[in-house]
């Protein structure tokens, strides 16, 4: 009987020697992180209007489309204004960077000229146009956006160089 309980209670000693030094337990989860670039936009192609001959009668109406060509003709609506050189005109080029499937929105555009009141009127920015196709989605990581101008002139506007900005504003998200 002594040999008996010597037995269990070793036995039971050697459980609780394997119970207390078992070897720590170790788990893992995935973990995760999404790095973006920093959005940048930077100005790659002045909009430039080109040279317009203003109407001896009526109001005319410029605009430059918001488009990828090297070179263009405005179009000229209204009064007899026309343009006499054509091909000298061509929309702003603004280059997005950022990461691919990253999204944007356009929050102003604008046009403006310094020395335009009481010469040009009804001035204003086209909505940009994206090289991709695909507007507020970068789509590749990069884009241009295309982005053209109109403004009105009359018999009144004065025969001058007209310069300005034009102000492009994009948030990333």
């Amino acid at each position: 009987m002594k040999i008996g309980i010597a037995l269990a209670a070793a036995a039971i000693g050697l459980a609780w020697v394997s119970v207390a030094s078992a070897a720590p337990v170790t788990a893992t989860a995935p973990a995760t992180a999404t790095i973006v670039d920093p959005g940048q936009m930077t100005n790659t192609r002045d909009l430039d209007f080109g040279t317009i001959a203003k109407p001896s009668t009526g109001t005319t109406t410029v605009t430059v489309a918001s488009a990828a060509t090297g070179t263009a003709t405005p179009s000229v609506s209204g009064g007899n204004g026309f343009v006499p050189t054509p091909g000298l005109a061509h929309a702003a080029t603004f280059r997005l960077v950022g990461s691919t499937g990253q999204t944007y929105s356009v929050t102003d555009n604008s046009l403006s000229f310094t020395n335009a009141t009481g010469n040009l009127g009804n001035v204003g920015a086209e909505s940009p146009v994206a090289a991709s196709g695909t507007l507020n989605t970068l789509t590749t990581g990069t884009d241009d956006l295309y982005v053209g101008g109109h403004f009105d002139i009359t018999s009144a506007t004065a025969s001058t160089n007209y310069s300005g900005t034009l102000s492009l504003t994009v948030n990333f998200n």
